[in-house]
């Protein structure tokens, strides 16, 4: 009983291929004027179509001798402070990489650049901006523009930054302005820290050369003090010489005689370098002059990166895929026109 009902399934599975095939061929003009048509437009549309090109670039975190040009410029800091690693900190390649990758995906930085730069700005009157879509406009560019890891597993420290533009050389022109401004502004941002490191050095001595400077003129004072007592008890004492046989350790030192006290209470007051009493007040000096020297360079060239591959003009298109869209073309109107020649058919069979 199975076997005759598998033969009748087989039967009808066979004849409706059958009538699926006659039905398909019966309405062949169909499909053809539909795939013609879906082709054609697609064709059409994949040669006028807006064209995209995407300049690119490959960049690692930049070698010591990169940014040699600038240490070479802060050598007296070096010299001034304690930690060297707080400079070394700033100067740190990964962290140069870091901010580079953050200041050029940044949307502010974007917007800075679309609104200034002299190529965004004749798109911006191409497409006749108002305030209403200037907002859209600029964030539709902003997602042109990007850094990021190809292969972050493997090679964490290479990024791979890309400009989308209409042309190949507007994108790699574009790619090659935005990646100097983001340059030009890691290089201040990093002039910044140093020059705050330079002041902050600067405030702490001065701080510690006043503290030092009050105890000085305070132990001025007091031998001042101490010598003038020592002399007046001299005179009253009549000790013109000094005397071998006194303790030295006496507060009043009047063993010393007073032709020696008078001497000594004379150039006590004409002292005006402190660093007798401190002389750490001498170092402090150095140190503040050393600083002083420190002229840093704001239009240094530094490269805050190190290129793997230099931005390139693209050689194909990214958008549109003009085969991709010619083949979707072709295989949408086959389907619709199927679709027509079944709906049809069945229409028809409906009405019998």
């Amino acid at each position: 009983m199975s076997d005759i009902q598998a033969a009748n399934n087989t039967s009808n599975d066979e004849i409706d291929l059958v009538e699926l095939v006659k039905t398909l061929w019966q309405g062949k003009i169909t499909i053809a004027v539909c795939t013609i048509v879906f082709t054609v437009c697609a064709v059409i549309y994949a040669l006028t179509a807006q064209q995209w090109w995407t300049s690119k670039a490959v960049i690692t975190a930049a070698q010591y001798q990169n940014t040699a040009n600038i240490r070479s410029q802060i050598t007296n800091l070096y010299a001034v402070i304690d930690d060297s690693s707080k400079i070394n900190s700033i100067l740190d390649s990964e962290s140069l990489l870091n901010d580079y990758i953050t200041e050029f995906n940044a949307f502010d930085n974007k917007k800075a650049f679309i609104e200034n730069n002299e190529i965004m700005k004749k798109y911006a009157d191409e497409a006749e901006l108002t305030d209403e879509n200037k907002a859209q406009f600029i964030s539709n560019w902003a997602k042109r523009i990007s850094a990021s890891q190809p292969d972050k597993k493997n090679q964490p420290d290479v990024y791979q930054l890309s400009f989308e533009a209409t042309s190949s050389k507007l994108a790699h022109d574009l790619l090659v302005a935005y990646s100097k401004d983001i340059s030009d502004k890691v290089r201040d941002e990093l002039i910044d820290a140093l020059d705050a490191k330079i002041s902050y050095s600067q405030q702490i001595l001065q701080a510690n050369k006043l503290a030092l400077e009050a105890s000085a003129k305070q132990q001025l004072a007091s031998e001042l003090i101490k010598t003038n007592y020592a002399l007046d008890m001299a005179k009253s004492a009549d000790v013109t010489k000094p005397l071998a046989d006194m303790n030295n350790n006496e507060l009043f030192q009047i063993q010393l005689g007073t032709a020696a006290l008078a001497e000594k209470s004379k150039v006590l007051d004409k002292i005006k370098d402190l660093s007798i009493f401190e002389p750490k007040l001498g170092i402090i000096h150095t140190k503040l002059e050393l600083l002083s020297q420190i002229k840093l360079d704001h239009k240094i060239s530094l490269q805050g990166v190190r290129y793997l591959q230099n931005t390139d003009y693209p050689i194909s298109r990214d958008k549109p895929k003009r085969p991709l869209i010619a083949v979707l073309g072709f295989l949408l109107g086959i389907m619709l026109g199927v679709a027509i020649v079944l709906l049809k058919s069945a229409f028809n069979k409906s009405a019998k």
